[in-house]
This record gives structure tokens, C-alpha cells and sequence, in this order.
């Protein structure tokens, strides 16, 4: 790719993020031109890194191309852009939610208001973006319910050909290095999936045999792609194997119709053999993740190969194949799944892939701005003092003018909020710095305190200690080895805890301002302090945080911190009603996205209110505390199994 050596000049409102492009690129080992590949060309290219204008939906594929899909970080969007994304969030929600009609007039909105009904050939990267979205959302629409296979192949079809080369035809095994991301690696296996199934209906067998081949293709490719990260292989691999097996599935019915009946008994154990080892490898894939997309649909299909071939094998073949453990491993996932169903309403089933359609963490810049100030104690022209007019500060909290560059750099660099790229606790240009942190926090759920603390020694020495939530981040983390060490005390813990929030926005400024933003870092040692000390006013702010969230699931993980202390402490007062309410919220939300962090706490806090109210009997506690053990092995959060464990064993 021309000019690909040349070195960029970023503007200071774009530096972060393309900084932040550029050394992932360096870390993968992905080109230029691989990253960009169908989405822009050269010109496009180099002013969307000179400063022009680059919308959510560009800045999320970059990333998702390379494989950082659904990075824990805080976006601001200014104006009719953030409102762009509570659309896009309303139909994905409706989508999910299987309600065809609310999300068809939204959508219809959308299109309208986006002004998409230009030809394809005059678009701009951005506004492709905006088309390919309309058109696979429209198939997810159509596929709910009955549909026309012949126009949802052609909507696939077309969303495919707007950023991936080639299209539909793309060889994904050439040896030219493809660099796709979740969503199109999505466009494309339901495209196969879709001809497959009208395949089978025209008793085609070619036609089966070449894409389930592209299929596994696929699954390959997810496996290979060092790059990707957990989440990323987390959203697509489940989908990619499940749909691998559902058109081996519709190959294997069509031999045995075409061949009298007969199919080669050791092709067909080879086959099955096959899926349960990639079964094996999306479990073990989710548990990393904490997620459960397609889980519920990968135990069916799992349970009914078991069964199939406990027919074919002998009792000892299935006993050297260790088939009961599997068995046994399909009713425990089955347990949990059909348990938190039951308790929440919500299907256990995925059924699509919307999910990789939501951006959480997004906020409204100009709210945030205006209560950014506010809790810091500056007025207006203190804000604006040696950046900006008073007036720029004005119009940016109206929601009249987004500042540009170097102001709007400065600006949020005033309010603790950086445009540096913020990975979630952390302000870095780096993802494997992210990455050190998820170690750290892996470590500390398994009880590995001593390996923890040598990531966290490692992430000190990599990141900018200057920045304020850095330094928020490492501190709070050491301080919490010393509390849980005995070290301190809890008055000088929660003290200390104070001081480090302190850094950045005054703990007595917080009390005294609800409904108001916070970041990551600043809310999780809200949770620490309220977990090990609340009172009354406390209360106050903290329902008065969690009323400001419109959506809980797109801001999950501020929501399950802060609900879990209020459902805990609401517990402890005897308020059990609103307590279990609080705990049914967590887990809903998090159901609903398909995510299963936290869910064994809320059921350990409904049934620790519930056995306080007497209405269990020892073995409905026993079979709440197994569910809560179980839980815990499948998310690997160790930290409490012991507890549970302990509780349990103590009920006879």
C-alpha cells in the first residue's frame, strides 16, 4: 500500500485511539493495508488519521479487525452522534428481544434519518459502515419470524460486499494474510448457513458440501487468529462451530438418503469426535470470557451425539472415551443455564448474533461535561482558563459545538476524563497493557495473591504512572493485598481508599452529587468503600447513581458493582424484598447479554435472605448453594468457592 512507511500526523482529538491502532498493529503484525482492506482506501486512509471526521461504528471496526473486540473502555459522543448510538442500541436491543416490529419502525428511523438511500458506489467509509449495519439488521429482523431465505441471502449478500474484498466469494484459507472482524466473520456464516438451508431443501448436496467446507473454514481461521483477543474468540467461535455442526448435521441427512440410508460408521464417529473437541475448545473459550453465547444450543447438539454414540460403541469403547464425564459436564452447563432461566424469565437460548452489535460504555459528552465540572468545583471560565473561551465551554455543555483538537484535548484532560485511549482502569496506547490487568484480576479470582501481585508489578512498570487513574488503579490494587493480608486495619483501608479517589474528584464532592459520572476506576472503589462501610446518606447517592443508567446492560459492569452493595446492604437491614430485587437485576442484565460474571453472588445473596426469611429446606438451600458452586468452576471466580462450599457443607 502506497505511503504505508510514511509516518502519520495525528491531530491531537485522534491521537490516543490511532496511537493506540498503531502500536496493536506493531504488536500483530497487521499491515496497513490488511487492517484496511474493503473498509477505505489510501486517501480515505490518511485523513481519517490527519483529524477528518471518523464515526463510532469506523473506530469499532479498526478495532475489531484487530481483534480487540469489546474493549472495556468509556466513550464520549457528542450530539446527534450519541443519539445515532441509542438507536443502534434500541434495535439491537428489540432484535434480541424478539420484538420484530418495534425494531423494523426503529430501523425504518434510522435509515431516514441517516439519509441512507444513496448508491453504494458514491459512499464514504463511514457511511458504509452506517449501510452495512441497516442491511444486516434488516436480515436479523426478517429472520424473525417467518422469511423469504432468497432475501435475506441477497441482504447478507449485499452487507458482505461493502467491506469485506470480494464479498461473499472471499477465500478465507488464501495465503494472503485476511484480517476480518467479528461482525463480518458473522455477515459471513450466516450467509453460508442461509444457502445451506436452501440447499438442503433442493436436495443439493454440492452446494452443502462447499460451504459447510467454508464453515470450518472459518472455525479455523478463528482458532488461528493469534491476534483476536478472548472476547473476540469468545463472540464468534461459539456461533461458527455451532452453525458447523448444524450443516454437517444437514450433509450427514442428505448421504443417507442418497446412499440408501448408509453412511461409513467410522466417518460418522470421526465426525462427532470432531465437534466435541471444538465443543470443547468454545467452552473453554466462554469460561475464559465469562460469557454463554450459544452454550444452551452446544449442550443440545453435544447431548444428542453423546447419545448417538452410546448406540454405536460398545459400553467399554464409551467407558475408555470417558463419555459419562461428558455426560455429566453437559448436565452441570444444562443445570445452570435452565436454573438462571427459570428465576429470570429470560430465554437460555442465543438464537442470533445481534450481540455483537453492542457498544457499551457510551456516554453523552456534553452531560458529562457539565457534571464533570460541576463535581470538581470549577465554573465555567476555570474550565476554560488558558484553553478556550468561556463561551466554547458554554456551547459544549449545551450541546451546541463539539471543540475541536487541541481544546477538547485539554478539556477533558482538565476533568480527570483524558482523550487518551482509556482501556476501562488504565489511560494506555497498548492493548497487551489491558491485558496485564486481566491477568491481574485472573490471578486474584483463582487466589494466586503472590502471581498477582508480579503482573501488577509488571503493568506499574509499563504504564504512565503520571496519569491520575493509573496511579488510582495500582494503588487501590496493592491496597487491597494489604488489607486482605491483615495488614491494615478497616477504618485506615477505607480511609485510604478515600484519599485515592481523592486524586482525581473529592470523596465529599461524590456524596453530594447524585445521577452524577464516574469513571471505571473511581466506581469500583465506590464499591469497596459501601461494601465494607454504608450509612444512610450513602444510600441516597448510591440509588441516585444507578437511576441515571437508562440501559443496565451497556453499562454492566458499573451497574452489577453498584447494585450488588445496595442488594447486600439492603440484606443486612432485613429489607430482603428490595435486596433480592436489586440481586434479580444483576443477574437479568447480565443474562440477557449472555455474560455470567457475579451471577453466583446474587444467587448466594437471594438464598442468604431467603434461608433468613426460613423458606427453604435444607436441600432446596443445598441445591441454591450447588448452583452458586457450579457457577463459580465454569467462571473460574475461585475467590469464593471455598465460602460457598463451607456453607453448604454446614447446612446437615
Amino acid at each position: 500500500m502506497a505511503g504505508e512507511k510514511d509516518i502519520p500526523v495525528f491531530t491531537k482529538d485522534n491521537e490516543g485511539y490511532f496511537r493506540f491502532i498503531e502500536n496493536t498493529m506493531d504488536e500483530t503484525g497487521i499491515t496497513i493495508e490488511q487492517l484496511t482492506s474493503g473498509l477505505c482506501n489510501v486517501l480515505e486512509w490518511n485523513e481519517l488519521i490527519s483529524g477528518k471526521y471518523m464515526n463510532k461504528l469506523m473506530m469499532n471496526r479498526l478495532l475489531d479487525r484487530l481483534g480487540c473486540n469489546n474493549l472495556r473502555c468509556d466513550v464520549l459522543l457528542f450530539g446527534s452522534e450519541y443519539d445515532d448510538w441509542q438507536m443502534r442500541m434500541d434495535i439491537v436491543f428489540a432484535i434480541n428481544d424478539g420484538n420484530k416490529c418495534k425494531a423494523a419502525g426503529i430501523l425504518k428511523k434510522y435509515a431516514e434519518r441517516k439519509g441512507i438511500f444513496n448508491s453504494i458506489d458514491d459512499m464514504e467509509c463511514n457511511d458504509r459502515l452506517e449501510y452495512q449495519f441497516m442491511f444486516v439488521m434488516q436480515a436479523y429482523i426478517m429472520m424473525n419470524g417467518e422469511y423469504d431465505r432468497t432475501e435475506v441471502i441477497a441482504k447478507l449478500q449485499q452487507a458482505a460486499a461493502l467491506t469485506i474484498m470480494h464479498g461473499t466469494d472471499v477465500l478465507i484459507d488464501s495465503n494472503e494474510r485476511i484480517v476480518l472482524s467479528v461482525q463480518e466473520l458473522d455477515i459471513l456464516l450466516e450467509f453460508y448457513y442461509q444457502v445451506i438451508q436452501l440447499a438442503a431443501k433442493e436436495n443439493n448436496i454440492q452446494t452443502i458440501c462447499c460451504y459447510t467446507e467454508r464453515i470450518q473454514k472459518i472455525i479455523d481461521y478463528i482458532q488461528s487468529a493469534e491476534w483476536f483477543n478472548i472476547l473476540s474468540k469468545a463472540s464468534i467461535l461459539p456461533k461458527a462451530v455451532y452453525y458447523g455442526i448444524l450443516a454437517n448435521q444437514e450433509k450427514l441427512h442428505l448421504k443417507r438418503e442418497n446412499v440408501d440410508g448408509l453412511v461409513d460408521i467410522a466417518d460418522e464417529l470421526s465426525i462427532y469426535g470432531r465437534w466435541l473437541s471444538d465443543c470443547d475448545k468454545v467452552i473453554e473459550t466462554l469460561r475464559a470470557s465469562g460469557r454463554i453465547f450459544y452454550l444452551a444450543e452446544l449442550c443440545d447438539v453435544m447431548e444428542n451425539v453423546v447419545d448417538r454414540m452410546e448406540k454405536l460403541l460398545s459400553e467399554d469403547t464409551c467407558k475408555g472415551m470417558k463419555i459419562d464425564d461428558r455426560k455429566s459436564m453437559i448436565e452441570r452447563h444444562s443445570r445452570i443455564l435452565i436454573f438462571i432461566q427459570n428465576i429470570t424469565g429470560i430465554n437460555r437460548y442465543t438464537k442470533n448474533g445481534v450481540y455483537m452489535y453492542l457498544e457499551p460504555g457510551v456516554y453523552r459528552l456534553e452531560k458529562v461535561a457539565a457534571e464533570r465540572r460541576k463535581l470538581l468545583g470549577m465554573t465555567q471560565s476555570k474550565l476554560a482558563e488558558e484553553i478556550c473561551t468561556t463561551k466554547t465551554i458554554r456551547r459544549l455543555e449545551l450541546g451546541k459545538s463539539r471543540p475541536h483538537g487541541y481544546n477538547l484535548y485539554e478539556i477533558l484532560n482538565k476533568l480527570e476524563l483524558y482523550s487518551d485511549f482509556v482501556l476501562d482502569e488504565i489511560v494506555s496506547y497498548r492493548a497487551e497493557d489491558m491485558k496485564i490487568l486481566e491477568k491481574v484480576y485472573d490471578a486474584i479470582s483463582m487466589n494466586e495473591i503472590e502471581k498477582a501481585e508480579e503482573f501488577l508489578h509488571e503493568l506499574e512498570n509499563k504504564v504512565d504512572m503520571n496519569y491520575t487513574k493509573n496511579k488510582q488503579t495500582i494503588e487501590r490494587i496493592k491496597l487491597n493485598f494489604n488489607y486482605r493480608r491483615g495488614e491494615i486495619t478497616k477504618a485506615d483501608y477505607i480511609n485510604a481508599l478515600k484519599d485515592i479517589i481523592g486524586y482525581s474528584v473529592k470523596y465529599e464532592n461524590i456524596i453530594k452529587n447524585p445521577n452524577t459520572y464516574l469513571t471505571d476506576c473511581e466506581t469500583v472503589m465506590l464499591q469497596s468503600i459501601y461494601t465494607s462501610e454504608v450509612n444512610a446518606a450513602d444510600f441516597l447517592y448510591l440509588y441516585g447513581m444507578v437511576s441515571a443508567y437508562e440501559c443496565d446492560e451497556l453499562y454492566i459492569r458499573k451497574i452489577e458493582l453498584l447494585k450488588t452493595v445496595l442488594a447486600s446492604a439492603a440484606g443486612n437491614r432485613a429489607d430482603y424484598k428490595n435486596s433480592n430485587k436489586e440481586f434479580m437485576d444483576v443477574i437479568a442484565a447480565n443474562f440477557r447479554i449472555k455474560r455470567i460474571y457475579n451471577i453466583a453472588r446474587c444467587v448466594y445473596g437471594i438464598w442468604w435472605n431467603n434461608d433468613r426469611q426460613h423458606k427453604y429446606s435444607a436441600q432446596e438451600s443445598r441445591d441454591m448453594l450447588n448452583i452458586c458452586v457450579e457457577i463459580i468452576n465454569f467462571t473460574k471466580e475461585y475467590e469464593h468457592k471455598d465460602f460457598f462450599l463451607k456453607k453448604k457443607d454446614s447446612i446437615f
